[in-house]
């Protein structure tokens, strides 16, 4: 990986370091929210949401995601597919744990590296728990820990691109809580400001956005729940 990608991506995950999921225990954060699986284990979540955040989406490996994965058998799966496989940790590497067990059960983003040990930031862990913890936090790993990493590759050091406008879509939009967030989102909120709703384009969906989903599905004769669903996705992107 560029080691200004790495950079960005690492610069991204230590903004993260102290989120919690909540309540404790229910593994509900905002990181589910945008991948669109909620309520489940996430330390794979937490770096798929890094990568797409600081604009280097991981490949769509466990499809429908937005990129990246949710299970982190998966995430080695194809990184041995795809020669991207090392034994070896450098900065910005996914670290894929075993913990004594057979199969990879956690992930993280290698920060530093010393000799076999490495710095780590991870989702989902704590100094109780290594693999179902419930906090973003930066632990010291060793290598010996891992089955191996996983060294994303991209085409250049400018950010990956994103679907535009109505190819955009893949997931239902609704209020939540926590808000959700991303680029499809980023542009339903543009295509209804053609519609003069006078939304800000920050890629979150917050109540503004609720009602003026809702008074677009009330123009258009669509079932009025504030959801921005496949009809109403359609709908927007309809000018006439």
């Amino acid at each position: 990986m560029h080691i200004s990608i790495a950079q960005k991506v690492l610069d991204t995950a230590r903004k993260e370091i102290g989120v919690k999921e909540s309540p404790s225990g229910s593994n509900r954060q905002k990181y589910g929210v945008w991948y669109g699986m909620n309520g489940v284990p996430w330390c794979a979540i937490y770096i798929s949401w890094c990568f797409h955040k600081a604009g280097y989406p991981l490949p769509k490996i466990q499809p429908p995601c937005p990129s990246g994965a949710a299970y982190c058998p998966y995430i080695e799966q194809y990184a041995r597919k795809n020669k991207q496989w090392h034994s070896t940790p450098k900065p910005g590497d996914l670290a894929l744990f075993h913990f004594g067990k057979r199969e990879a059960v956690h992930i993280g983003i290698v920060e530093s590296v010393n000799g076999n040990s490495f710095t780590c930031i991870e989702g989902n862990t704590s100094a109780s728990s290594n693999d179902n913890g419930g906090n973003v936090m930066r632990r010291n790993r060793t290598v010996s820990q891992c089955r191996g990493f996983y060294r994303p590759t991209f085409s250049s050091s400018a950010p990956a691109s994103t679907k535009p406008g109505k190819e955009a879509y893949y997931r239902l939009i609704k209020l939540t809580n926590p808000l959700m967030e991303g680029e499809d989102i980023r542009a339903w909120q543009t295509q209804m400001n053609w519609f003069q709703y006078k939304l800000d384009v920050d890629g979150v969906y917050g109540p503004l956005c609720e009602a003026a989903c809702k008074d677009l599905q009330f123009k258009r004769k669509l079932e009025i729940d504030g959801i921005v669903g496949p009809a109403t996705w359609a709908e927007t992107f309809q000018k006439d």
